[in-house]
């Protein structure tokens, strides 16, 4: 039973006398009752991280410290850089240390010591980041607000180093120094650096803008070395702009360079971060937060605050629930019975009545309350239960049951002589089986039969070989309880005799497998196969498929090695049963052959054409002197389909063509004899035989 309390918590409110960006942790008060009797702590500290990375935030306008009183710089000069100044603490900035600074005239702090009582910028325009250069802004440097100011004629720059450590702060102020280009308009601002956080901030009392010097430009932000790296408030990187009453915090927010831990009130750790969870007590207790910053120079500083948890009693009772500890059943369906005069119910199985009914052996939780508190009970309920699970009273022969008894119990005794929960038979004819079980006190018995039917059995036959694009049938012999049912190479067919004949034709060797066949009552996995040896058809090729042949001569067609040859002509007329088949005339004829195997196969047809060959007859010489003897260049020629003939003079001189094999030359050109001498001639012949050829030689012409 839990103790009813209520619970107070006093968080003592912790005042700091040091600046906001310093090492600091809180924890608020918290007051809890018995309806709630946990609570969160949480703590409430200053957030940093590693240098490599900054965040700018908006934060109050409230200057930790005042415009004046420093030590005074820059008395009646104007844009120039401070010598170096000494810092007393380590301060890192984008993931260097420094202890040494030097301060710009016109509102910006430097790491970068060569520039020490050298010139400081004011005409600048580029933003940050950008790539640094004598016009500014500066790399490695905090800026703000950064303009054109003219301390040689008023105004007041000035430092101090403030706190102790480990929270010292280095400030920095610009107090009523005028604007260059506009001198009767003052410029109020204060930059501060914190030990430990390396928080930077930026309070700006009043800077109004001079639109006519530097086109008003100013920013606040800062940079890294080599100005890769750089973030400015928005609205305030370089341009004009006016601001009055505005601060901003640069905080850096690289892996965070702190640790929040929390300790109980013998300095026990519980745990670490913002936050202690579900925290619970019923005596006064106490627990501390501290938060431990590890600065960029290695040391480590450590805040804590501790706030005290007080006990009362009397803040209201915890209600009884009425349960017992411990309820034994034979049976399911116990009915567990609360006190039924509270106020609200809720079991760990989601039920919300006073009563509910448990099947199953296990703890059951109770959460009620009365009179706005809470209570919680627990009962164990068992169930000793020998009820037998199985999967299925009838099996099939070389089947496998399991035998379950509902829940564990202490002890087990099965008819096989087993004293485990569950049991694995596998009888081969139909068994009674039985078991008791017993938690010590109860023992109870449950039977249970199984009975066995015995398992299908199917052979396929058939012959053995056929060839490509043949068929054959197949037989099926089934002993059982039809009808069956296999499993034929994936497919499911349904069969209702015991013998039944299918057909095949496969088109390649084929393994016919049966994964099982079922009856009305079982199935046997056992796989059957039966192969069918698909042999190929010959394919006798005969190459080319058309062949040529001319007077004299005969081709030999051959299509390959088989056991049987037939020749067959165009009308199927049967030529030759030999080998080989001689051709000597046109003919179009295939090949039909068989194979060992006995299968057939046909060839495509092949063409013989028998063709004549081109005859040409030429003369050498003509002579065209009017002798009625040889007067013409005369070209006899048989199988020509097509005559193309050009006779040239020794200049390259057309000076006769035809396409006419049967129109002569008269040794004339343009209706006048030629000169005596030799002439050439081109001749382009495509005979019967399709064939195209040229032929060049010379003629002489003489008189």
């Amino acid at each position: 039973m839990r103790i009813a309390c209520f619970i107070l918590l006093l968080l003592p409110v912790l005042i700091f006398g040091q600046a906001p960006g310093c090492p600091n942790i809180q924890v608020d008060d918290e007051t809890v009752d018995c309806n709630n009797p946990c609570v969160d702590l949480t703590a409430s500290f200053l957030q940093t991280g590693e240098t490599t990375s900054y965040e700018v935030s908006s934060i109050p306008y409230a200057p930790p410290y005042p415009f004046t009183g420093g030590t005074p710089t820059f008395v009646g000069t104007d844009d120039v850089f401070s010598p170096v100044i000494t810092i007393p603490f380590d301060f890192c900035f984008y993931g260097n240390t420094y202890n040494q600074l030097i301060i710009g005239a016109n509102g910006v702090l430097s790491f970068d010591l060569s520039l020490a009582s050298g010139f400081c910028t004011w005409n600048f325009s580029d933003p940050i980041p950008s790539n640094p250069n004598i016009s500014g802004p500066y790399e490695n440097a905090i800026h703000g607000a950064f303009l054109d100011i003219n301390p040689a004629i008023g105004g007041d720059i000035n430092y101090a180093t403030l706190g102790s450590a480990p929270c010292r702060t280095f400030v920095i102020n610009f107090n009523a120094v005028p604007d260059f280009g506009c001198t009767n308009q003052l410029i109020t601002q204060q930059i501060v650096i914190y030990e430990t956080t390396n928080a930077i901030e930026v309070y700006i009392e009043d800077k109004p803008t001079c639109a006519t010097w530097n086109s008003g430009n100013a920013l606040i932000g800062i940079q890294n070395i080599g100005a890769t790296q750089g973030i400015c408030p928005p609205n305030r990187n370089t341009g004009p702009w006016t601001a009055t009453q505005e601060a901003w915090r640069f905080t850096p927010n690289g892996n965070p360079n702190y640790t929040v831990e929390w300790f109980d009130n013998s300095g026990v750790s519980q745990g670490f971060g913002d936050t202690l969870f579900n925290i619970c007590t019923q005596t006064q207790d106490n627990y501390t937060a501290e938060i431990t910053y590890t600065n960029c120079n290695g040391t480590i500083v450590t805040e804590s605050v501790t706030n005290t948890i007080f006990v009362n009693n009397a803040a209201g009772q915890i209600p009884s629930l009425g349960l017992i500890d411990t309820i034994k059943s034979c049976t399911t369906n116990v009915i567990v019975n609360a006190d039924n005069t509270l106020d609200t119910y809720l079991w760990n199985t989601g039920e919300t009545t006073s009563s509910i009914t448990i099947n199953q052996t296990g703890n059951y939780i109770l959460e009620a309350t009365q009179g706005g508190c809470d209570g919680d009970d627990t009962v164990f309920v068992s169930i000793v239960n020998a009820d037998i699970i199985e999967n299925n009273s009838v099996i099939c022969e070389l089947d496998v049951i399991d035998l379950n008894i509902a829940e564990t119990n202490t002890s087990v005794n099965w008819s096989t002589g087993e004293t485990i929960d569950n049991i694995t038979v596998s009888p081969i004819t139909s068994t009674e089986f039985w078991v008791e079980v017993s938690d010590g006190i109860t023992i109870c018995k449950d039977s249970i039969q199984i009975d066995v039917n015995p398992l299908p059995i199917v052979d396929m036959n058939g012959i053995n070989e056929i060839c490509n694009g043949d068929s054959t049938i197949v037989s099926l012999v089934f002993s059982g309880n039809p009808p069956y049912t296999i499993d034929l190479n994936g497919n499911i067919e349904l069969y209702t005799n015991n013998t039944e004949n299918f057909i095949v034709s496969p088109a390649n060797t084929n393994t016919y497998t049966i994964n099982y066949v079922s009856d009305i009552n079982c199935q046997n996995d056992t796989a059957k196969t039966y192969t069918l040896n698909v042999n190929s058809l010959p394919e006798p090729i005969i190459d080319p498929v058309f062949y040529e042949i001319y007077p004299g001569e005969t081709v030999e067609l051959f299509g390959g090695n088989y056991m049987n040859y037939w020749w067959f002509n165009n009308a199927d007329s049967l030529l030759s049963q030999n080998e080989i088949l001689i051709v000597d005339s046109t003919l179009t004829s295939y090949l039909v052959v068989e194979d060992l195997n006995g299968c057939i196969g046909i060839s495509e047809n092949v063409i013989v054409e028998y063709i004549p060959r081109v005859v040409l007859h030429i003369p050498n010489t003509f002579t065209p002197n009017g002798d009625e003897h040889n007067e013409l260049f005369v070209i006899i020629g048989d199988q020509i389909r097509s005559f193309n003939m050009k006779i040239i003079n020794r200049w390259g001189e057309e000076v006769y063509s035809t396409t006419n094999i049967e129109k002569h030359w008269d040794g004339k050109f343009n209706g006048k004899p030629v000169p005596e001498g030799t002439y050439t001639y081109l001749i382009d012949i495509i005979g019967e035989d399709k064939r195209a050829f040229i032929k060049t030689g010379t003629i002489n012409v003489l008189y």
